[in-house]
């Protein structure tokens, strides 16, 4: 009879149907059944394993140690995403999950660089991407750990918001790790100018993307090194931590023109509170950047006081898609609504987190 019901339903049915099986009960089924064992096996279910969103912690650690037993040097793809779970356990367990292409660690608050370690140590050489947002206990000895463990495959990072990680932790994981070319590393305090010349020098044009917004003071001198190392780059966010632009540091005009000058093939550049910058660069952007398809000049008072002339330059950005003008203190609704009449290539335009209805303008 058991046959019987297995010829009924054919592989490619139980393919379809594994998505409305939770993990632990996945990992019961292939244990009392064989058919359901290929079909998990041959469909690669255990390429990825993530688990989003739950504090219950029990029942997390529960099943992070059955999947890394039964599967974990299956397991290609690691995303434990704003879940609670024993440190412990990682540090246990973490070995077993020995073939990882992919982690993510993001909003894991407990994590720490030990049990971090013992994840990169595991998978030695095979990460191509790590990603540890928020994650307040890291440190400078989780990127010498990366640098140990991974520096002949790791390209991209984003450790952004780990405000204990520094720019000498920067400098140490971009000497040993020379695929790099992404990086993330917003709102981590101690990440400087000093580390955006790290990047630039030791990873040269193969850097596609940095992100740095609201770190520590990135200056001109950063932009420079990028301009005079990374004609390759794509993405670019110095957003300021403050911002509405007041105070010390920032970037001037003449270092953005620099920049854009010889980074001709910027398709995301976020802005937001740099207060210096004036409604000149934009002409100059749309000119040497014409693959520009987002931009945030949120808080940069400069340029977007006058609606009028700003319309005027943005429209010379055919390929723009995505426009963000946060903490616009003076632009009325006839401003926003010229903006996005001048602008037709728009697809989407923010206001102050508000998005406006472009193609009803």
């Amino acid at each position: 009879m058991a046959q019987q019901q297995e010829i009924f339903l054919p592989m490619s049915v139980r393919r379809e149907m594994l998505g409305f099986f939770s993990v632990e009960e996945l990992l019961t089924v292939e244990q009392v059944d064989t058919f359901w064992r290929r079909t998990l096996r041959d469909s690669g279910k255990w390429n990825t394993f993530s688990l989003t969103h739950d504090n219950d912690a029990q029942k997390n650690d529960r099943l992070i140690r059955r999947v890394a037993f039964a599967h974990g040097s299956d397991v290609e793809q690691l995303k434990l995403i704003n879940c609670v779970f024993s440190n412990e356990l990682i540090v246990e367990i973490g070995a077993r999950f020995s073939g990882l292409k992919e982690l993510v660690v993001s909003g894991c608050k407990m994590l720490s660089d030990e049990a971090l370690a013992v994840l990169l140590r595991a998978s030695s050489h095979s990460l191509v991407e790590v990603r540890a947002v928020k994650c307040p206990l890291l440190t400078d000895d989780t990127l010498q750990a990366l640098g140990t463990y991974q520096s002949e495959s790791i390209e991209r990072v984003d450790f952004s918001h780990c405000r204990l990680m520094s720019s000498a932790g920067v400098n140490t994981v971009v000497q040993e790790c020379k695929k790099l070319s992404e990086f993330g590393f917003k709102g981590c305090p101690k990440v400087n100018d000093a580390a955006m010349l790290a990047i630039a020098t030791h990873c040269g044009a193969q850097v596609r993307r940095v992100s740095v917004g609201g770190s520590g003071n990135i200056s001109d001198h950063s932009l420079q090194a990028l301009a005079d190392h990374c004609s390759g780059l794509q993405e670019l966010d110095i957003a300021r931590s403050n911002p509405f632009g007041i105070g010390r540091g920032g970037v001037s005009n003449q270092g953005l023109l620099y920049l854009v000058f010889k980074c001709r093939d910027l398709r995301r550049l976020v802005l937001r509170g740099q207060g210096q910058l004036s409604l000149s660069v934009l002409s100059n952007i749309a000119a040497c950047c014409p693959k520009l398809q987002s931009l945030d000049i949120g808080g940069c008072r400069q340029i977007i006081q006058d609606p009028i002339a700003l319309s005027v330059e943005l429209k010379r950005m055919a390929l723009l898609e995505q426009l963000s003008v946060s903490f616009a203190r003076g632009l009325k609704d006839e401003h926003i609504n010229c903006i996005a009449a001048q602008c037709p290539q728009l697809k989407r335009f923010e206001v102050d987190g508000s998005q406006v209805a472009v193609s009803c303008v």
